[in-house]
């Protein structure tokens, strides 16, 4: 795909919310570009990979395996899409598995390049981060919310306890 088409595509990513075109140029030169079949998974929960993938082309489903097997989806990714965002800034293993819908093209990030950026001080990478910070807020907002919903609609007490405890953990110990 050639840099101008990459950049059209990614333009409507929120990531790239408030970028200049040279900056968004910084970090597409430094994208690796991917194609992926439909059916196949691009990244599996548990793998740890420190990129962050942009959708080009294409849609993605966000899986979570659950305890007793099986599968749960958790979103639908369209082009302009983001996702490993929180095992790039944060290493640890993918909290969930992508699977492209169809024949998808991402481009990705690898962290080092990402660490490069930041070492000549470029502004794209800080805008990254920064926006970074406000997809995941927008997510967390609407988990909170879908949450609440939840419990509502549940009501038994020992899940009530089990939130609080969530709760108190989340938001003063961060001891998990």
């Amino acid at each position: 795909m050639a840099t101008r088409d990459l950049d059209q595509n990614l333009a409507s990513c929120p990531l790239f919310r408030s970028f200049s075109s040279s900056e968004r140029l910084e970090i597409l030169g430094l994208l690796e570009l991917q194609s992926f079949k439909p059916g196949e998974t691009i990244i599996h929960e548990s793998q740890s990979l420190q990129f962050i993938w942009f959708l080009v082309s294409g849609q993605c489903q966000v899986i979570k395996i659950r305890d007793g097997g099986g599968e749960h989806e958790l979103s639908v990714l369209e082009t302009g899409g983001v996702f490993g965002e929180m095992s790039f800034f944060q290493p640890a293993p993918h909290s969930a598995s992508v699977r492209a819908v169809g024949a998808v093209e991402v481009g990705r990030l690898p962290r080092e390049k990402y660490d490069m950026l930041l070492r000549i001080g470029s502004l794209a990478a800080y805008k990254l981060a920064f926006n970074t910070v406000g997809v995941l807020s927008e997510r967390l907002r609407k988990m909170d919310s879908m949450i609440c919903d939840l419990l509502h609609k549940t009501n038994p007490p020992q899940q009530h306890a089990e939130w609080r405890d969530f709760q108190a953990k989340l938001y003063s110990g961060w001891d998990f």
